[in-house]
């Protein structure tokens, strides 16, 4: 795969077979397979367009089916968490390798604890 996919790619050139939304506002998800949308939508239709139709369900959505404005303040958070990764979604953790974590040795924490300070009372005996 040369380019993760975006809002412009089409599903028969989505290049996963489960496609994820998901709203940030009211915690509204979905996994649909491609296969599914592909059926109902039609294989040239948009992830964009897909966005926009799960935002339609959304209660934060800005606008009712009526033109009145609803919650103008806080807008749908709808989103397909996919878009722009070159992962699938549906890779089991085991096999997506080890990750590489910037840093060394010097970075580690010291296995020992610091020593600790002892608090001495003041206006006491004289030292």
């Amino acid at each position: 795969m040369s380019e993760p996919p975006n809002t412009h790619t089409t599903l028969q050139h989505y290049p996963w077979v489960v496609l994820r939304f998901a709203c940030t506002r009211c915690r509204v998800y979905s996994n649909v397979r491609l296969a599914v949308l592909a059926e109902r939508f039609g294989a040239t239709q948009t992830v964009g367009r897909l966005i926009e139709m799960f935002q339609r369900n959304c209660p934060h959505r800005p606008q009712k089916r009526n033109g009145r404005v609803v919650l103008s303040d806080t807008p749908c958070g709808g989103y397909c968490p996919d878009l722009g990764s070159t992962r699938p979604p549906d890779l089991p953790p085991s096999l997506a390798g080890l990750t590489l974590i910037e840093g060394g040795k010097a970075d580690m924490l010291p296995s020992e604890p610091a020593p600790v300070e002892r608090r001495r009372r003041i206006g006491g005996e004289d030292e």
